[in-house]
């Protein structure tokens, strides 16, 4: 009995130290947030090309509001050009084309992703913003809006029928049905039809290679062209295997992504992508998007995580086969997250650098941090927190006190 009275003791002491150590660390290290949202620490890290920015939902417009001031503060001080979305490679063309030269609308864009959380006001003003901001600049000068993700198809069949005279070249009546197939993939998601598709398409790949490196075409047509036709074999890749392989394929096949548009833009540009907390993590364990980045680029990459205490959120559900989008109202976070401690500590928005410092242990611990999925609102799709070590997960933290909704287009 006494035994065990001395071991409570010390467990109790030992908690209130780490406690106590959490604590003063957290007072002295988070910086509230001022005119370059956070950014400008950033700039002083001379080595970071590449910028991740998290969210803990996709239906939280003030983490969109927050990365967008973010990239206009990075492309306006700190020679930032290119925005990524977690949104497909091939779809998110259109949007670049409108950025860039004017072709189509932001809203047009926005609907083509096929992806109804990012229909929403905060991406348009972004994209006016780029498409302005262009305006008065040499080619060279222009902000770019790309995709990274790689779960559509349709973005890439209309771009390789749509191409067909630039690199001369007409579709024969098996080569259609193909591509006919590779669209009624991205609705019925099946695996059989995926495994049928992979050396149908493999086959196509490699003669329209051959016709786009011979193109009369300048680089960038040929860069972009190849990477659609990647693009439409990582689709395939990701839907014929089983569920944990799809993810993990997925993951890579991101991060190649990313090397594929500094391939076309310039090894040394800046790029700064948005995502979800869950694929921009490095934590070696999960394999997702940010630990290949980090495992290709070292400290070129940053990877922001964000966290929240209460607010609202823009979820969806299916009504009578009806999408229906809603606002819900998240609780204020419970005690022992991450939210709480933030909330408590700091009280408000604020950033967090965790690299090249001596942080507490609790950070090299797993912690319940705010992880809403790209389902929540639907029935059995409602978790708020997952189980993170934060400091092998993220170089940064991005803290919002009180979150609005997103709001749709």
């Amino acid at each position: 009995m006494k035994f065990i009275l001395i071991t409570l003791v010390l467990i109790t002491h030992f908690s209130n130290a780490q406690s106590n150590s959490v604590k003063d660390w957290v007072k002295a290290n988070a910086i509230r947030m001022e005119q370059s949202f956070g950014m400008r620490f950033l700039t002083e890290k001379n080595d970071i090309q590449i910028i991740g920015f998290g969210e803990a939902s996709h239906g939280q417009g003030s983490f969109f509001k927050h990365k967008i001031n973010s990239f206009k503060w990075l492309v306006q001080n700190a020679g930032y050009l290119i925005f990524v979305l977690e949104a497909g490679f091939n779809e998110s063309l259109k949007i670049n084309q409108y950025v860039l030269y004017g072709e189509g609308s932001a809203t047009e864009g926005l609907k083509y992703l096929n992806y109804g959380v990012w229909q929403i006001e905060e991406f348009v003003e972004l994209i006016e913003w780029m498409r302005t901001y262009n305006k008065d600049k040499s080619l060279h000068e222009r902000v770019k809006f790309y995709g990274f993700d790689c779960q559509m198809s349709k973005g890439g069949v209309d771009y390789l029928k749509s191409i067909q005279g630039r690199m001369d070249y007409n579709f024969n009546d098996a080569e259609l049905l193909l591509l006919k197939d590779l669209e009624k993939l991205q609705s019925s998601r099946d695996k059989r039809l995926a495994k049928n598709i992979t050396p149908r398409l493999l086959s196509l790949s490699i003669k329209l290679e051959q016709k786009i490196l011979e193109a009369n075409q300048d680089e960038t047509f040929k860069k972009t062209s190849l990477t659609v036709l990647k693009n439409l074999q990582y689709f395939c890749d990701t839907e014929r295997n089983n569920e944990k392989i799809n993810a993990l394929n997925r993951a890579k096949y991101m991060a190649e992504n990313i090397g594929h548009i500094l391939e076309m833009e310039g090894k040394v540009k800046k790029i700064a992508f948005s995502a979800h907390n869950g694929h921009l993590t490095k934590y070696a364990k999960q394999k997702e998007t940010g630990y290949w980045l980090k495992k290709i680029y070292g400290q070129r990459y940053y990877a922001i995580g964000y966290e929240f205490h209460q607010g609202n959120t823009l979820g969806f559900d299916f009504i009578d086969n009806e999408l229906v989008f809603r606002e819900i109202t998240i609780e204020p976070s419970k005690y022992g997250t991450l939210g709480f401690l933030l909330s408590t500590l700091v009280g408000q928005d604020c950033y967090i650098d965790l690299v090249g410092k001596s942080i507490p242990e609790w950070f090299n611990q797993k912690q319940l941090c705010s992880d809403l999925l790209g389902c929540y609102g639907q029935k059995g799709c409602n978790q708020r927190y997952t189980k993170v070590i934060i400091a092998e997960s993220y170089d940064g933290i991005i803290y919002i006190d009180k979150t609005e909704a997103a709001n749709k287009m």
